[in-house]
């Protein structure tokens, strides 16, 4: 009997590298721990053989099931048809910029020789899951939305990522750039929006965690800045709501797991349009699934 394939999953981030094997139904099978060192500000030879290392540990976590390939989601700047890192001056990478990934790879593992690789952005990863297995599956269009150290989105329609321009969709469904007050979205809806707002308040430097402690508390001045971060969200979404028209709008990333503090502007406008509002705690695991229907479905 034919044994059953299995793909390897990557989800790299700037400090941690979360990963899964998954079955050919999309079951994600895990190892602990979940997450590995990404060792991101390292020499090149050190990040590669890091790589290398967690490839070879997750092949031997599929058994004996043959690897039908490997997708890897890393966020941007990246050359994702040729897997090539463009990050230079963000404390992340900047030793492998402009390397390509796969041979790297292929030169330390011989098994690798005939497996393909697929990259994705993280987000754009996490809205290929969320549109097949996450709260909005059966929603025709989407937006996603990843608040962390930027503002990650993506554009969906029929379970395809748009990168077009148009139909109220930025190049490459990319919004983190567009103008907005004094700079452009991402300087605001965002942690350093955040963490901005939060010294406007309080006069001093309070971390995003610290600011959910607080607002569960009550005390006024913490909910006074999400308040203000809402509306922040709500005026620089808007404009992209209105010409996109989706029928709902996702959360994802660390800031949106305080969304009920600074979520009810954006939610009123968004039930004045009937559009949905849904958070996602477990973004990396979407993202996962994401990359497993890229790989095999070919989206």
């Amino acid at each position: 009997m034919k044994a059953e394939c299995r793909y390897i999953l990557l989800d790299v981030g700037g400090t941690k590298i979360k990963y899964a094997v998954a079955n050919q139904m999309g079951q994600l099978f895990y190892k602990e721990p979940e997450s590995f060192p990404a060792l991101a500000k390292e020499e090149s030879g050190i990040i590669f053989d890091n790589f290398a290392f967690l490839i070879d540990q997750m092949k031997k976590m599929a058994g004996g099931n043959p690897i039908a390939g490997i997708a890897m989601a890393f966020p941007g700047p990246f050359d994702y048809v040729h897997g090539i890192s463009l990050m230079k001056g963000l404390d992340k990478y900047d030793s492998i910029y402009g390397i390509p990934l796969v041979p790297q790879l292929k030169k330390r593992l011989d098994w690798l020789s005939d497996i393909p690789f697929q990259f994705l952005h993280d987000v754009e990863a996490f809205a290929v899951g969320e549109s097949w297995f996450g709260k909005a599956a059966d929603k025709e269009k989407i937006i996603c939305l990843c608040i962390g150290t930027g503002a990650g989105s993506a554009f969906v329609k029929a379970k395809k990522v748009l990168k077009e321009e148009k139909d109220g969709v930025p190049e490459n469904g990319w919004l983190y750039n567009t103008p907005y007050r004094d700079g452009v979205i991402d300087d605001y809806v965002s942690v350093r929006g955040l963490a901005a707002l939060a010294g406007e308040i309080y006069g001093s430097s309070i971390s995003g965690k610290e600011l959910y402690d607080r607002s569960c508390q009550g005390v006024e001045k913490a909910l006074l800045t999400f308040q203000a971060f809402g509306d922040n969200l709500k005026d620089a979404m808007m404009p992209f709501i209105d010409k996109f028209k989706p029928d709902a709008l996702v959360m994802g990333g660390q800031i949106s797991k305080s969304f009920a503090f600074f979520g009810d502007g954006i939610r009123k406008e968004c039930q004045d349009r009937n559009i949905e509002i849904f958070t996602e705690d477990d973004t990396s695991g979407l993202a996962m699934l994401g990359l497993f229907i890229s790989m095999k479905e070919g989206v």
